[in-house]
């Protein structure tokens, strides 16, 4: 049966990267759900996600939702409760509202943004040191953060989460699924568990090919060694 669920899962995934696929490929969606100060969803970001969109940036999209484990007081009206504390919840604001205004921006550079706010913490702390590295309007996010849009940017980042309900923060999910397998394996490898799904793709391809090369040269190695 787990067997069943898996197959059925990555044919989805492959049916999707594949259908249109007679051009450039389809890219996958990769949705990251995150909080601002949790110490794994820093590790993840700055040690597997920015590392592997550096060569699968072509081929995959990403979705950014600073949410997890919190959630809203009174639908927002009386703020948020948030996993680390309020200062995630500032962290958390900050970020869905800067993401909002870099809609136009390449995934590329809202990671370079994530990747700040996550290896400083800038925005849970009230400074906006990242938002200017990104060339972000301070006044423009700060009142995204004061006059309402933030806590509605944030009702949408919990209604995401919440259909995913993560038991582990970040969690991925892929084109919108989230599988197991694919999520334990994405905290230590992200750029292998992509490869796993896209095969084909020229960074894919090398890699795997780097490791049947390494596998040849090490057999040869003992070989010599016997002689």
């Amino acid at each position: 049966m787990v067997f069943l669920k898996r197959y059925v899962f990555l044919l989805i995934v492959l049916m999707v990267y594949q259908k249109a696929n007679s051009g450039s490929p389809q890219k996958i969606l990769l949705s990251v759900f995150y909080e601002s100060k949790c110490p794994d969803s820093k590790k993840f970001v700055l040690n597997q996600l920015h590392p592997a969109m550096q060569l699968l940036y072509h081929y995959v999209k990403l979705q950014f939702i600073p949410f997890g484990k919190a959630r809203s007081i009174n639908y927002g009206d009386d703020g948020f409760e948030c996993q680390h504390g309020p200062s995630e919840c500032l962290g958390n604001i900050v970020q869905d509202c800067s993401l909002f205004h870099m809609k136009h921006a390449s995934d590329l550079e809202r990671l370079e943004y994530v990747a700040c706010e996550m290896a400083t913490q800038d925005g849970a702390r009230g400074d906006l040191g990242c938002v200017r590295q990104a060339n972000l309007s301070e006044n423009v996010i700060e009142q995204c953060v004061l006059n309402g849009k933030g806590t509605n940017l944030q009702l949408e980042s919990e209604y995401f989460t919440t259909i995913i309900h993560p038991a582990f923060v970040p969690t991925v999910t892929i084109n919108g699924i989230f599988d197991q397998e694919i999520q334990d394996n994405a905290q230590i490898d992200l750029f292998g568990t992509i490869c796993s799904i896209m095969p084909e793709i020229p960074p894919c391809a090398r890699h795997y090919n780097e490791i049947a090369m390494g596998h040849v040269m090490q057999k040869r190695a003992r070989s010599a060694n016997l002689l």
